[in-house]
């Protein structure tokens, strides 16, 4: 009996190994494909942008993000580039929804929505960023 009575309150325990980690316990392994851009440039507090253009040749982003936060990120030719889950933020955007933002170096940073239609790479040191979306 006391056997039984001990199986059953073990199963009301946690049985899930690690934390849930900084996607929520989740695994997240996508490749993004961007087809257009746009340079927008800093102008006194706004962003002005220019017209929409077609890539040359296709922007390719991958994402992996593991259970336990560790993420590898493809960007382009760049890669594979690693990061522990306290060097990238997860955050949402009202606009654009669920978003991975990657540090590339001191001045660059790159944001991949999770829906595949937009990411933006921002270069601080010369006040500019570039759209990239799959469709225009």
């Amino acid at each position: 009996m006391m056997a039984l009575l001990a199986l059953a309150f073990a199963g009301c325990g946690d049985w899930g190994v690690g934390d849930d980690g900084y996607y929520g316990g989740r695994q997240f392994n996508e490749r993004f494909h961007y087809y257009y851009g746009q340079e927008c440039y800093y102008d006194f507090g706004d962003y002005v942008c220019a017209s929409a253009y077609s890539l040359s040749s296709v922007l390719n982003i991958a994402v992996r993000v593991e259970p336990d936060g560790f993420a590898t990120l493809y960007y382009d030719d760049q890669g594979p580039l690693y990061y522990y889950e306290d060097e990238y933020v997860y955050g949402y955007d009202a606009h654009y929804g669920d978003y991975f933002q990657f540090g590339l170096n001191s001045d660059d940073v790159l944001t991949v929505y999770l829906d595949g239609l937009e990411a933006v790479y921002s270069d601080s040191w010369n006040d500019v960023e570039y759209h990239y979306y799959y469709d225009f």
